[in-house]
Parts: structure tokens; sequence; C-alpha cells
């Protein structure tokens, strides 16, 4: 033992602990395994979403498409008139209204289903200002 001043690890006589991480910060002797797949609700929550992506496309087909439109929604945001430019969204013809965030820099649309269901939500963050 004199040529190596440390002692050498047995792990026979040295067990790691049950709950001890090891190298790689995994725990060993812990894992448990996961529960049983069930994708009812991701296949409702992606139903839902389509509905809600229907909304989205019609909001940003008429941004996109209409300047005067897009012209007059930033005017009305810039002079804080929320109602202005609730009701010129809802006049798009849209089945689930947004909640509608606006700052000097760009506008946020946070789509919600209709029904009580919360299993998705849609955001739509557009810039109109170059910071």
């Amino acid at each position: 033992m004199e040529d190596f001043p440390y002692f050498l690890y047995d792990p026979i006589l040295f067990p790691p602990h049950a709950g001890a991480m090891n190298m790689y910060r995994e725990r060993e002797g812990t894992l448990r395994p996961y529960s049983a797949t069930n994708p009812d609700v991701l296949v409702k929550s992606a139903k839902t979403s389509q509905s809600i992506l229907l909304d989205v496309k019609k909001v940003m087909d008429t941004l996109a498409t209409s300047k005067p439109f897009s012209n007059r929604l930033m005017t009305a945001a810039q002079a804080s008139q929320t109602s202005v430019v609730i009701d010129m969204i809802r006049k798009i013809g849209i089945k689930n209204e947004p909640d509608i965030t606006y700052n000097p820099d760009g506008i946020r649309f946070d789509f919600y289903p209709k029904a009580e269901e919360e299993n998705c939500h849609i955001i739509v963050s557009l810039k109109w200002r170059d910071v």
C-alpha cells in the first residue's frame, strides 16, 4: 500500500446507500414505473385546439391581408381604446373570443376554448414595432 496513497474503494465492503446518486446524478435502485397511458385527454385537447386554430387563422388572415384593418387596430390600441379593439376582433367572425393585451411594441391574443374545458390554450404574440 505504500505505492498507492489512497485505499481502493471496495463496493462489497462499502455498498452504496439505496437512495444514493451515482456520478450521473441518477438515483440508484429507486426506479419507479410510469403510470399507464391514457390518450383520451390529449385527443380531446387536440380536437378542441383545432377549432381554436380556425379562429386564430381568421384573425391572422384578416391582419395579414387588410392593411386598413391593421392600421385601425393599431391606432385604437395605441389610443387605449380597448373596447374598440375587442369589437374589431369580434366582428371578424370568430367563435372563441381571445383575451387581448397590447403595449407599444405589439399585441397578444390569448385564445381559450369557449366551453368550460381548460384543456388547451393558444397564445399568439405579434410585434408592430422594431425595438
